[in-house]
């Protein structure tokens, strides 16, 4: 439903609102399209237009073979900050590990940045590891890429979301840093793998990297940096952006000084990123654990002591298997099988390990 073109994060959730599964959305009459508030007879033909499932699958295949997970916006996972937003996406693909609170700080700037510029993100970032607080950046280069590697060299954990598909890497020579990135938190996407990294889809990144945050820290930004529209995003957003002050002439800090004749908060010490709201954190979760249980039973009810849950087991036996291997036996029901198997992983039937093997739970 995410890759049909001309719907968006606000029209995919209303239809979520009324049909509850996107298989019920699949499955609904024109007519039922058109009682949706919003709906128009042109959006309900494109829907009714869009119900092959093969886009589908070749992502599913994509993100087997890739080790790309997917986040529904019913999930733990998802902060509920960031879910609660109107334009919140429905569906976030990722690599790597996220807690159930990966919520944190940003740390964002200039690419082209200053030594002064470094030291400041590289503190700042250390401090939020050593303070357990998730490091939030975008991968790029410059104080994007100093926070993430700061925060990894401190042993914390660190998001990273990105403006492309996971299964390519913007800039090229980012890849090492990627990796690690993933092997000590995560990288995110709104776009399935495949997706080029272009410059219009960058705002959407934006957005994201915002809403995963409590505060924003911008350390260095230019006239036209970037960094200046994601401040902007976090203050609609209701966040806390905090700049560091610097050099009326320097040009690298023309944007952090602009936003502090703003009103964004001037940043003089680490300490002032650990005071974050937090109090309804366990009540989203409890909220969302729920959804997610419904969600989770009416899949497995279509599902559940079916055949191929049966043979899947049956294959995997006490050891670990690829997903490739497994696949071998379902070649005329490639489609009911990965369904099939993303139900057990959900459900902790199965678990999926380093490398695309998977073993029972």
């Amino acid at each position: 439903m995410s890759e049909i073109k001309g719907l968006g994060s606000v029209t995919c959730r209303k239809l979520l609102q009324v049909f509850q599964t996107p298989e019920e959305i699949y499955r609904a009459a024109k007519g039922d399209l058109l009682s949706v508030a919003g709906i128009g007879e042109k959006t309900a033909e494109i829907i009714l237009g869009s119900r092959s499932l093969s886009p589908a699958e070749r992502i599913l295949e994509k993100m087997a073979r890739l080790e790309i997970k997917l986040l529904t916006i019913e999930d733990v996972c998802y902060p509920g900050e960031a879910a609660n937003l109107a334009d919140a996406p429905p569906v976030l693909y990722y690599r790597g590990e996220l807690r159930e609170d990966s919520s944190g700080v940003a740390v964002i700037g200039a690419r082209r940045c200053t030594a002064y510029g470094k030291k400041v993100a590289k503190e700042a970032a250390e401090f939020l590891a050593k303070n357990e607080v998730p490091v939030i950046s975008g991968m790029a280069k410059g104080i994007d890429g100093y926070a993430h590697t700061a925060c990894i060299n401190a042993k914390g954990y660190t998001l990273a979301f990105l403006g492309h598909g996971l299964d390519l890497c913007y800039p090229p020579e980012h890849l090492e840093l990627m990796e690690a990135i993933v092997e000590n938190g995560a990288v995110i996407s709104e776009y399935p793998p495949g997706t080029p990294a272009k410059q219009v889809y960058f705002p959407r990144r934006n957005y994201l990297l915002s809403a995963w945050s409590h505060k924003l820290l911008v350390v260095e930004a230019g006239y036209n940096s970037g960094a200046l529209i994601t401040a902007k995003v976090a203050r609609e957003q209701g966040k806390e952006v905090l700049a560091v002050p610097n050099g009326i002439y320097n040009r690298e800090s023309y944007g952090t000084n602009r936003l502090i004749a703003d009103g964004a908060k001037i940043f003089i010490k680490p300490d002032q990123l650990l005071e974050m709201p937090r109090e309804n954190v366990s009540v989203d979760r409890s909220v969302k654990q729920k959804r997610k249980s419904k969600v989770v039973a009416e899949i497995v009810s279509v599902v559940e002591d079916s055949a191929y849950e049966r043979q899947i087991i049956e294959l995997i036996g006490s050891e670990e298997v690829s997903i490739e291997k497994l696949a071998l036996s379902f070649t005329e029901n490639r489609k009911s099988f990965l369904e099939a198997l993303s139900v057990m992983e959900l459900e902790g039937k199965v678990k999926r390990m380093p490398g695309g093997m998977y073993r029972s739970c």
